[in-house]
């Protein structure tokens, strides 16, 4: 068979699915031999042959359409029980899926199915259909097994019209979930996927994509020239439209299918680009974060919630070409109407037991035809503007053979054979010199007939499908009459639907329909898991990180490497025991050093490379912020502008994950109270749109990131008036503090210090949990503010939270261990040249006055009681401020493996985590920072 008409990227990756579906089919079939009662086993075995059947089905491959779809009938009759499985049985359906791996292996090779005689094993699965039905002909079974078409497994490229049809058809078999309003959460049911791994690699891409999205869209609004940025925002929602219609996620793939639809138009300029475009679209950016938030890895399960008003919205903004600010949410009841009318016709059927006709088949057919016949109409307007557009030729052609195919499928012989015809009148056209203008008048006469003859199939159907509705209505209860009436919006899209595309009758309530499976929905007889419950799931199984291929070579030389040296101590072992007297003592001690310092060297490589492995760029969580900041400025009316440096500044993926809420809470505090009102900004002369800035950078061990505003800053006795006024500091201390110390209140539990709390922030409401997240990723949290130019509050953050550089001290017979990254010094000071000021300890060094502890008295341990001359000192930093501490003795630097302290020690203060050292004993790790502040209260 010719593939001339298949769009590449669809043909690509419709060879790779179905070589997966094989992969997934085959193995269980071995296992349902041994568990021939496992009805789920059997389920697994039918989803991917229902899958394979369908995509070729309507990709026109025959030969492999037809072995499917037989095997699928035999594999349904097994899952109703109606046969039993045999090892016979089994054999003819791997023999089945051999058949099938050679006809895709052609497909790769030869662009064909090949001359594969399928005879013999499509004999031999209707022999088993006849046996079941006792000689019966193996038309009935078949057209009782008839089961919806699934998804071709890539989305179309926009050249390619037709190809929309393969993208939309992933569907599996399942409860379709009922249209909700956005927030609420539907009914959870299995996607189409075969591997977990598939599965976790469409989250990840779609997460990516959101990402993108949201990036693309902020910046839409800036641009005089968009047309770049529109193409960008085009390719992603049409690429997740795919991606969702391959894993049978029908409300993604219906939410997608409408953003792109309105998308092309404003790349085709029939809608231009404003803020309430871009609110829209990020608020479908939003939606679909939400629904790829309702993907559980594990189970392959999704809780989506609903999208019918914003399906609505997008609808009726690419019918109207205008786009309206967004209005008051739609109460439940009201949503649920939404959800309503045109589309349950087409699922109620699937209980109707419509004699011969597979209700998710008509879907996919009306949703393919729909969309092939604009490609059509669009081809043939553009071409009697300018014939020689080869795009929209090839486009043409395309769309005819998709009709064809489709109508073929559906036994529509007719329309299969006047599509079939005007196809080849294009192909002759196309391959030869004439002026394809000349074709014009025909073809346009050609599809006309065939958009008629398409409209009296639909007619058809539809009478069909209205009688099934009032059957299936009839029994039921009068519970819903909140439901009963259909929001204004929808009323409108449906009626210009219905003057616009016979097709959309059936289908949807609007013009750019969502795509079938999406139409296709039952109401949810218990409620689904929430959404926020998935999404903590999802979070959790992500796991997944993208490795250079260089770095996984280098892992594997160093791997040989290591094994190398494993043998040389083996051979040194060996050497030992067999050595006896004439041992060479001297040379085994050379050779053992050797291999030693060989071992030692191999472990820093391979240490090295891992957590380069590990390290992730800031910019995964910086293209959140973006976002973020433009809504806080429209929600606090004030102009903002977010500068971002350093986003390839890259830190450890454990840490990326976490420092996402902590940098929200920063930025919302800056926006809404760090910064002034336009008004005020003017007043002081400053610029009238406000300034912050997100930056990371490198600082020795650590990376640094700055959340920074050119604002008000904060008044440090303002600080001290309302951490009296709180009860948080009496007014004896908050005397005593000094500025940073005054300003540091603003972590306190409860502190506010905004004249007014609104629903954005207040500035130190929740500063503590901030603080508290920093120090469980071992780093600190820093103030630097001026009052009347802003403030900049520094998170020092370690590259990774496994492995660190320390520095090894004794106090009181015990063994600490303090970051390297936190140590400004290490010296030994003579005990007399100690001095007194205000009551503490202090030395005077390279001209800097600084305070001296004895670490044991901070740590409440017994003190040292011996007469010391000289006294070691460690001088600790943190942010600007300096501490020395006195400790018995310095031992060295190590490097060490941070293990938490487990739930049964908990939180303890001054203490971050502990280590195991070579001896086996436990040592702990010193949190500097909280060193620092237990310093303050110790008198």
């Amino acid at each position: 068979m010719n593939q001339e008409f298949m769009d590449p990227e669809i043909f690509s990756d419709f060879i790779i699915e179905a070589k997966e579906h094989l992969e997934t089919i085959e193995p269980n079939l071995l296992e349902l031999e041994s568990n021939p009662e496992d009805l789920d086993l059997l389920n697994e075995i039918f989803r991917p042959m229902h899958s394979l059947k369908g995509a070729s089905g309507f990709l026109g491959l025959d030969k492999i359409n037809m072995v499917a779809h037989r095997a699928e009938n035999v594999l349904d009759e097994l899952r109703k029980g109606k046969m039993k499985t045999t090892s016979h049985i089994m054999d003819v359906i791997l023999n089945a899926t051999d058949v099938l791996r050679t006809m895709i292996e052609n497909l790769e090779t030869e662009e064909s199915e090949g001359d594969v005689d399928i005879s013999p094993i499509v004999g031999k699965l209707d022999a088993l259909m006849k046996e079941q039905a006792g000689g019966a002909s193996a038309s009935a079974p078949e057209a009782a097994s008839a089961q919806p078409a699934a998804p071709v497994s890539a989305a179309p490229a926009p050249s390619a019209p037709e190809a929309e049809a393969a993208g939309d058809l992933a569907v599996a078999e399942r409860p379709e979930p009922e249209n909700s309003p956005v927030a609420e959460s539907l009914e959870a049911y299995a996607l189409s996927v075969s591997t977990h791994e598939h599965l976790t690699d469409f989250v990840e891409e779609a997460q990516e994509i959101v990402q993108n999205l949201n990036q693309s869209l902020l910046g839409l609004e800036q641009l005089d020239e968009p047309q770049e940025t529109v193409n960008d925002i085009f390719r992603y929602f049409h690429n997740l439209k795919g991606n969702s219609g391959i894993v049978g996620y029908s409300e993604l793939n219906a939410l997608t299918h409408e953003a792109e639809s309105l998308l092309n138009k404003v790349r085709h300029k029939d809608i231009a680009v404003s803020h309430e475009l871009v609110d829209l679209l990020l608020q479908v950016a939003d939606v679909i974060e939400s629904l790829v938030n309702g993907v559980n890895i594990e189970s392959g399960e999704v809780t989506p919630v609903g999208t019918a008003e914003l399906l609505a919205r997008l609808q009726l903004a690419s019918q109207t070409g205008t786009v309206t600010a967004q209005e008051a949410p739609v109460a439940k009841s009201e949503s649920a109407a939404q959800g309503g009318k045109a589309e349950d016709v087409l699922s109620e059927t699937e209980e109707s037991g419509l004699d011969g006709v597979d209700p998710e088949d008509v879907k996919i057919f009306l949703d393919t035809v729909r969309q092939q016949q604009e490609a059509i109409h669009l081809a043939l307007v553009e071409l009697e503007k300018d014939s020689g557009q080869q795009n929209y030729v090839d486009a043409l052609y395309r769309s005819l053979v998709t009709v064809q195919n489709s109508t073929g499928y559906m036994g529509f012989d007719d329309i299969s054979l006047n599509a079939k015809r005007t196809a080849g009148l294009v192909d002759q056209a196309r391959n030869s010199d004439m002026d394809f203008g000349l074709m014009i008048d025909i073809l346009k006469q050609e599809c006309s007939i065939i958009s008629d003859q398409i409209k009296a199939t639909v007619e058809v159907l539809k009478v069909q499908f209205e009688k099934a509705e009032e059957e299936a209505a009839a029994p039921e209860p009068a519970t819903s009459a909140p439901v009963v009436d259909e929001s204004p919006v929808l009323k409108e899209t449906a009626e210009s639907a219905q003057s616009a595309q016979p097709s959309a009758e059936t289908a949807s309530p609007a013009k750019d329909e969502a795509p079938a499976p999406e139409a296709a929905k039952k109401p949810a007889k218990k409620a689904g898991k929430k959404p926020v419950e998935s999404s903590k799931r999802n979070k959790a199984k992500i796991s997944t990180i993208r490795v250079d291929h260089d770095k996984l070579d280098h892992l594997m030389n160093l791997i040989g490497e290591l094994i190398i040296n494993r043998n040389r101590f083996a051979m040194l072992a060996r050497h030992l025991e067999e050595g006896g007297e004439q041992l060479d003592i001297q040379d085994v001690a050379s050779n053992l050093t050797e291999t030693t310092y060989a071992m030692a060297r191999i472990s820093d490589d391979l240490q090295d490379t891992i957590m380069k492995v590990r390290m992730m760029p800031v910019k995964t969580v910086f293209t959140r912020f973006p976002r973020l900041v433009r809504d806080l400025s429209r929600k606090s009316q004030k102009a903002v502008e977010l500068i971002t440096e350093g986003e390839e500044t890259e830190m450890d993926k454990s840490v990326i994950e976490e420092i996402g809420d902590p940098l929200v809470h920063l930025l919302r505090n800056a926006v809404d109270h760090g910064l002034e009102p336009p008004e005020e900004r003017l007043r002081l002369g400053k610029p009238e749109t406000g300034r912050v800035w997100l930056r990371a950078y490198h600082a020795g061990n650590s990376v640094n990131i700055e959340v920074q505003d050119d604002g008000r800053g904060i008044d440090p006795q303002r600080m001290r008036e309302v951490g009296v006024r709180k009860g948080i500091v009496t007014e004896e201390e908050a005397k005593n503090l000094d500025d940073q110390q005054a300003i540091e209140l603003i972590f306190a539990p409860g502190f506010s210090g905004a004249e007014k709390v609104t629903d954005i922030s207040g500035r130190g409401v929740g500063m503590d949990v901030v603080k508290t997240n920093i120090k469980n990723l071992k780093g600190s949290i820093n103030i630097n503010t001026e009052i009347g130019k802003g403030t900049c509050f520094t998170l020092s953050l370690p590259l990774t939270l496994a492995i660190i550089d320390a520095l090894m001290v004794t106090v009181s017979g015990q063994t600490y261990a303090i970051p390297l990254e936190s140590v400004s010094e290490t010296t030994k000071l003579d005990a007399d040249i100690l001095t007194e000021v205000n009551g503490r300890k202090a030395v005077t060094m390279r001209d800097e006055v600084l305070g001296i502890m004895e670490l044991s008295e901070i740590l409440e341990l017994d003190p040292n009681l011996e007469e010391r001359e000289q006294l070691p000192v460690v001088v600790i930093q943190d942010g600007n401020r300096r501490l020395g501490l006195i400790v018995d003795s310095l031992l060295e630097r190590q490097e060490i493996v941070i293990k938490p302290l487990g739930a049964y020690l908990g939180d303890k203060e001054g203490i971050s985590g502990a280590t195991i050292m070579g001896d086996g004993s436990v040592v702990l790790i010193l949190d500097p920072h909280e060193i620092y502040r237990m310093s303050m209260r110790v008198i």
